[in-house]
């Protein structure tokens, strides 16, 4: 209805912050990887901007999903 509230769960916060620092580390993991990795060239800036972004997409994405799973595990 157009008057009421949504409610927002309580799991939310958590599980979006937790998918924001498993991104962020991923996506450290990866710079670390395409830096340090000395026997091929290194991925040009655009792409490395890229693959960050869609590793901290995916990852929040996931975190969602997972709460999702987890909010309808606990009703049942």
């Amino acid at each position: 209805m157009p008057g009421q509230e949504k409610q927002v769960s309580k799991l939310r916060r958590p599980f979006v912050v937790a998918g924001a620092v498993v991104g962020a580390l991923l996506s450290a993991w990866y710079l670390y990887r395409n830096f340090g990795s000395s026997a091929a060239a290194a991925d040009p800036v655009w792409t490395r901007f890229v693959n960050v972004a869609l590793i901290m997409f995916v990852a929040i994405y996931l975190a969602n999903l997972l709460r999702r799973g987890v909010e309808s595990f606990r009703k049942h």
